[in-house]
């Protein structure tokens, strides 16, 4: 018996991998998912380990010799029915081919030749969808020469008693093939709950309700589909009955397929270097009151804050950041030059934590954002954060997203969550775009509304649980 492991993106891919490899008779042992690689970069694959007996896989490759070049290719991609048929009309012409070998190799005399009690073609043929081929064992040739001296000393040559043994060496090959048929069988019932799962995302009234469920809650489609296919392959036909375990299921997949990331994470007090986080965004998301937030988050774990304004187009958020500055005990600069950005992170190159506020654009002013990353970009160590409103419909957050990609940020912020009531988003975007989740804002108050993202929380809101 050989055998083998097969990989592929989906179970159907490697079913069919299994099946152009090793023949419509395959037998699958084991089918298990992998998942290589950390967060939203990472790939899901489905490996199905499958076995097939020595005389099916001699079989296949019998058939496929036999066949014209030209044909292989479109063979292996038959499905497996057409295959064994296939197998099956080689098979009877090597065995009418063998018979006819076996008479003439043993009729010796011009005696008539007994005829055996069954036909090779009458010997179960209906139930065998693919009988192998007769391996006749050698014919010695002190044997030939024993018939020969028997035909000169005139006794009649008796051949039944061969034909006899061919038979029973038949019988014994269809009872193998029957027996390896039906645990085939056994085998594709088994899995067919996999395949279906795969194939049918709707397959239980349950699926559809929680398909329904979190694409009321703001759940893409195409990313809502994904997940209950996920969610359906998991659970089997018999799991995908229960409303209940779907939903856990899906909650699992959402919690799998989300990254989150802290930009605090990694910043010790007392390095000498400080890291800088510039927060960027369109206008009226809340940049700068988020900025204040994780100021105050940075505050409360014994890190060294500076504030830096970089927008001198709407003076009341450069009177806010101040007055944050106030409240919070940190120092505070503007900007409005490269020169002036250069000279504030000089003057901060004690602390341990530098937020830069600044100007709101809209993702359709492709010059201003120009201008906002160019002074950026002066500052070596400078990392992103992009701020977006779950208020905001998706098409226009997907858009804000890939325009925004030119600041290369490290992460999502996203604010507003207490003025909104669908939670989609929240999975939406970061699938869309691969950034993690930073922090979600629910409030204007200052430090309190403001907390780190977390896949449980996402789930629970996307689950509305």
């Amino acid at each position: 018996m050989e055998v083998k492991k097969f990989e592929a993106p989906t179970l159907q891919e490697a079913l069919e991998t299994v099946k152009r490899e090793l023949g419509p008779e395959a037998i699958i042992l084991q089918t298990k998912k992998n998942k290589r690689g950390f967060g939203l970069m990472s790939k899901a694959s489905v490996e199905v380990t499958a076995a097939v007996s020595d005389r099916s896989m001699a079989r296949k490759k019998v058939t496929e010799s036999k066949l014209p070049a030209d044909t292989v290719g479109k063979y292996t991609k038959m499905p497996a029915s057409r295959q064994a048929d296939m197998q099956e009309q080689v098979m009877e012409k090597a065995l009418e081919r063998a018979a006819t070998g076996t008479r003439d190799s043993v009729q010796l005399s011009s005696a008539p030749r007994p005829k055996t009690a069954i036909r090779y073609a009458e010997i179960d043929a209906d139930t065998v969808p693919a009988p192998a081929p007769v391996m006749r064992a050698p014919v010695r040739r002190d044997s030939i020469a024993g018939d020969a001296s028997a035909q000169n000393s005139g006794a009649p040559i008796s051949t039944a008693s061969v034909s006899s043994d061919e038979v029973r060496a038949l019988r014994r090959m269809i009872e193998e093939l029957k027996a390896q048929q039906d645990e085939i069988r056994h085998q594709a019932a088994a899995s067919s709950g996999a395949q279906a799962a795969e194939v049918g995302a709707f397959s239980t009234p349950a699926l559809q309700e929680a398909f329904d469920q979190i694409v009321v809650n703001g759940v893409d489609k195409r990313f809502a589909l994904g997940l209950i296919r996920q969610a359906a392959f998991e659970l089997g036909p018999e799991g995908s009955r229960s409303l209940e375990s779907v939903q856990d299921q899906i909650a699992e997949e959402i919690i799998r397929n989300i990254e989150v990331a802290s930009p605090l994470e990694g910043i010790k007090p007392g390095t000498g270097i400080p890291s800088v986080i510039a927060l960027v965004g369109p206008t009226g998301v809340g940049k700068t009151t988020t900025l204040a937030k994780i100021a105050s988050q940075a505050i409360r774990r014994g890190l060294r804050v500076g504030l830096i304004n970089l927008d001198h187009v709407k003076a009341s958020a450069f009177d806010q950041l101040a007055t944050f500055s106030k409240l919070l005990n940190v120092p505070f600069r503007s900007a409005q030059s490269v020169d002036d950005l250069t000279f504030a992170i000089r003057d901060f190159q004690a602390l341990d934590l530098v937020l830069v506020d600044t100007t709101g654009r809209s993702q359709r002013d492709p010059e201003s954002l120009k201008e906002i990353q160019s002074m950026l970009d002066t500052v070596p160590t400078m990392k992103t954060v992009l701020v977006l409103s779950a208020t905001t419909r998706d098409a226009e957050l997907y858009d804000m997203a890939s325009r925004f990609s030119m600041f290369r940020p490290q992460g999502l912020v996203f604010s507003k969550l207490d003025e909104t009531t669908l939670y989609g988003v929240l999975y939406n975007v970061p699938q869309k775009v691969r950034l993690p989740l930073l922090y979600f804002t629910t409030g204007q108050k200052i430090p309190d509304d403001i907390e780190e993202a977390t896949r449980d929380r996402v789930a629970a809101l996307v689950m509305d649980l």
